[in-house]
């Protein structure tokens, strides 16, 4: 990915595709809406009987898929297109058209990006994830567990672009004074394999974390926000009974055939001059219990919001956020911890890709648009409930490395979620493997903001990380695919 390349994902959830897919999806796009505006209205072909609302939120939805999956517009445009066409064609009030772009989910979004920046800022991120690799000794394969946990663990609830340029400066200097210290052949070799596989573990690593918490990255917040709309009540400690389960099966995997299989550094010896940190700073401190505090909120909420029914993550991270704008700095002097400007760290574009896709599924649910889907799939299933889920979450890991994992959840949530109640199956069984598979892809340079900022290092090789990429998207296959038949089935 070129350097402009990168800096445009820099508040974009990941990359995706352009050039002549762009141009032919500006194209393709309004043509495949209008073909199924003609096919399903039930003033033209009728099929499928559905209403004329209905019709046209299926023309909507294939104008936007076309454009998220090809990068015809910039996402967070495509994003914007419901507010216009939905109000134009009278589908539903200005209310129930906006309000998705101000839900609950939205707000813990933004306040967890406050959150994460502050941590980065006053340097809890870096001291984190410095403390984790000086305990890992001199072993290569216990080096690249300390890089690949901290990795997954900062993951969780700072950005993953955040976490990866954190993590990579850490990487280069252990991986780079490996190869610089090397005294022949073979032991350069097997130096420059470990910094190959310290630098893709720092992308993969974050890439694997991200879905440990419903903040780690936009598809969780996706997934739980439509199974709140459907009645199933998703909380942090819920989220997780899946999410750790599940990473701590990947994680060790990933580690393995990065550190075993693909790029082993065997009889190397890793010397380490780490500079000793001095005590946490005010800084560091306010930061880091603010944040604590926050994530207790978060995850002691069923005790207490049977009292204060009104809060929910979103107000407790708006919260949170909104202290550290009062609290002030012990470093900047005449400053707070979080000042006004620093709301331009916000990604705003996401959040207004998020909407979009957060109206287009509610909009899908109030016509009928969903329902009829999943009557139509569940109509052809013959296929053993096992079976679809294979096939939608090998579905997703491939959309996935060549488009915004966002943008693949908010086009698919809405759509499988639909199915699974006629294939007797609970929505969840089908809704957050697929947005695990959408963030569990990893073998392109561009699928990713760490794949990027790894590749765009100079360091690693594009053939390495597809090689590696590739076998990781077929063991994330197997771990999603098995981990919720027996979790959530």
């Amino acid at each position: 990915m070129s350097d402009a390349r990168s800096q445009a994902t820099l508040d974009e959830p990941d990359g995706g595709v352009g050039g002549s897919a762009a141009r032919i999806g500006r194209f393709l796009g309004p043509v495949l809406a209008l073909a199924a505006l003609c096919l399903t209205h039930p003033q033209a072909m009728a099929l499928g009987g559905l209403p004329a609302d209905a019709s046209w939120t299926l023309a909507v939805l294939a104008l936007m898929a076309t454009w998220w999956v090809t990068l015809a517009i910039d996402p967070a445009v495509t994003g914007l297109v419901p507010v216009i066409a939905f109000a134009l064609l009278g589908i539903g009030s200005a209310s129930q058209i906006t309000s998705p772009y101000a839900s609950d989910v939205i707000f813990l979004f933004g306040g967890g990006a406050l959150l994460a920046y502050s941590l980065e800022r006053s340097g809890v991120s870096a001291r984190f994830a410095a403390a984790l690799i000086r305990v890992a000794g001199s072993s290569p394969l216990r080096v690249l567990s300390a890089v690949m946990v901290a990795s997954a663990l900062l993951s969780a609830c700072v950005s993953n672009l955040a976490t990866s340029a954190t993590m990579l400066p850490l990487a280069l200097a252990l991986g780079g004074g490996a190869v610089s210290r090397a005294r022949d052949d073979a032991e350069r070799a097997a130096a420059t394999r470990f910094l190959t596989s310290l630098l893709l573990g720092v992308a993969f690593g974050a890439s694997i974390g991200g879905v440990l918490t419903i903040i780690g990255t936009p598809p969780n917040m996706i997934a739980v926000n439509w199974l709140r709309e459907s009645g199933i009540e998703t909380t942090f400690l819920g989220w997780m009974a899946f999410s750790v389960p599940a990473t701590a099966v990947f994680l060790p995997l990933a580690v393995l055939l990065l550190g075993v299989v693909l790029f082993p550094a065997r009889g190397l010896v890793i010397e380490r001059a780490d500079e000793a940190r001095g005590p946490l700073s005010r800084d560091e401190i306010v930061s880091l219990a603010v944040f604590a505090v926050a994530v207790l909120a978060w995850m002691t909420m069923p005790l207490y919001d049977r009292f204060v029914p009104g809060i929910r993550e979103g107000t407790v991270g708006v919260i949170a956020a909104l202290s550290l704008f009062f609290l002030p700095s012990g470093e900047r002097r005449g400053e707070r911890m979080l000042e006004p400007a620093d709301f331009a760290r916000v990604p705003w574009r996401v959040l207004i890709l998020f909407g979009g896709g957060l109206c287009l599924a509610a909009t899908m649910e109030r016509t009928g648009l969903s329902a009829k889907i999943g009557e139509v799939i569940a109509a052809t299933g013959a296929l053993p409930s096992i079976a679809v889920l294979a096939v939608l979450v090998g579905t997703m890991i491939v959309a996935s490395e060549i488009a915004s994992n966002t943008a693949i959840s908010a086009m698919a949530v809405p759509v499988v979620g639909a199915l699974a109640p006629g294939l007797g199956l609970p929505p969840e069984f089908l809704v957050i493997p697929a947005v695990f598979a959408a963030s569990w892809s990893f073998a392109m340079p561009v699928g990713t903001p760490p794949n990027a900022l790894v590749y765009a290092s100079g360091h690693v090789r594009a053939q390495d990380m597809m090689r590696a990429g590739a076998l990781l998207d077929i063991v994330s296959f197997g771990v999603i695919v098995a981990m919720a038949w027996l979790l959530l089935g």
